[in-house]
């Protein structure tokens, strides 16, 4: 998929900002609210915790569902306000747990936000569900661990969990009709919980197949050289190198590995994603070519919903959305109509009718959600060609 900019007129981006919510989701037996209900407040205030520096469009996303919401006349009469805060205090660093911690207690205690969106990894956000459960808030995260909702019951994923990314790209590797991988390797971040929960999903199906995990390593934050870790892996000759962690050190280590004349196959997770910073590493992307990763969401989807988002998110934006924008964008849709649905602010009954959340159609579609709290949802396969991300395939449920 080559990236595109959309160049629209104001009167098209007028257009597109007021798209109904029936026609970018669905969600089945929708509750109406009653009449007599008069909203507390004269707006709907929402916190959003964000990195400055990494996965940034994941709060656009969730912008252009505020744009489209408040055309429409906000949720049950009331104007839809994010209050945002910044979790990574060292951009060249990422956003750390106590940022994260920080500004989740200060939102809820000093700002009184209704509910959280973010924060977008899941070393962060395992530390600050406890933080929304307590408080009752609702929090919906840009990440895809899957111990997060067991933080709280008030937690709910809305990307595609790690679970299901491991075991997709496990057989995805080992299909005789794509890679016919029968050996692989194995790479975390040490101390990431997002790497270790997708690397453990990964070689279990592996090896529940019938493949061997023949190398198993990790790097640290902020390495530029991986010689030791590359050196086992080059000994061991495997077929794939499952790798899903963040750049910039994933462009770096599979840069080196080429160098050195590793030729197995790449294969990453949904945090290659942040492909605007992903392939900004790099001189000649090129390098990457051959690899691919899962994603919740894909661009080139021909469905309605699905290029009625893209084009919104592009007008605002001016460049297509990526996976983490779509979380961004489907977390908010699915707080007002969680909203909507409850006809109140009363926290337990929006926990409930998000709960119950059944045939959603927004910039993914989600199924329903499991009693892990995770989003039954398809999941889209990309591949980089030419140094360019492009669309491979999408896998269901």
């Amino acid at each position: 998929m080559n990236p595109r900019i959309f160049i629209l007129t104001p009167l098209v981006l007028f257009a597109l900002l007021i798209v109904s919510l029936s026609g970018c989701e669905r969600i089945n037996q929708v509750v109406q609210p009653d009449a007599d209900i008069t909203p507390t407040e004269a707006t709907l205030k929402i916190g959003v915790i964000q990195p400055s520096n990494t996965f940034t469009t994941f709060s656009q996303g969730a912008e252009t569902a505020r744009a489209q919401i408040n055309e429409k006349g906000g949720v049950l009469g009331m104007q839809v306000t994010f209050i945002s805060r910044n979790n990574q205090p060292v951009a060249s660093d990422p956003p750390t747990p106590e940022a994260s911690v920080s500004a989740a207690k200060e939102l809820i205690d000093v700002e009184n936000v209704f509910a959280l969106l973010g924060p977008v990894y899941s070393t962060n956000a395992v530390e600050v569900g406890p933080i929304a459960q307590q408080a009752q808030r609702l929090m919906l995260p840009g990440s895809s661990g899957s111990n997060v909702p067991e933080t709280g019951d008030h937690v709910f994923l809305i990307t595609v969990p790690n679970p299901f990314q491991g075991k997709v790209m496990a057989s995805f590797a080992m299909n005789p009709d794509e890679l016919g991988a029968k050996t692989a390797a194995t790479i975390i971040e040490e101390g990431d919980v997002y790497t270790t929960d997708l690397v453990q999903a990964f070689e279990a199906a592996f090896k529940e197949n019938g493949g061997e995990i023949v190398h198993s390593g990790a790097y640290t934050v902020g390495a530029t050289t991986f010689t030791a870790l590359l050196t086992g892996i080059h000994e061991a000759q495997p077929d794939v190198i499952f790798c899903p962690g963040f750049q910039p050190e994933v462009p770096s280590l599979i840069n080196e590995a080429r160098q050195i004349g590793i030729t197995g196959t790449f294969l990453g997770g949904s945090a290659w994603d942040d492909r605007e910073r992903f392939l900004s590493i790099l001189d000649d992307n090129t390098i990457l070519d051959g690899s691919y990763y899962p994603t919740n969401f894909s661009v080139a989807t021909q469905d309605t919903d699905v290029q009625e988002f893209v084009m919104a998110y592009s007008a605002l934006f001016g460049s297509p959305p990526d996976g983490i924008a779509a979380s961004g964008y489907d977390a908010m849709r699915l707080l007002a109509l969680a909203i909507e649905t409850a006809g109140s602010l009363d926290h337990m009954a929006v926990r409930d009718a998000f709960a119950g959340v059944s045939g959603y159609k927004g910039a993914t579609t989600i199924s329903h959600y499991d009693e892990n709290r995770h989003p039954v949802k398809s999941l889209a396969i990309q591949t980089i060609r030419d140094g360019q991300v492009e669309h491979y395939k999408v896998v269901a449920p």
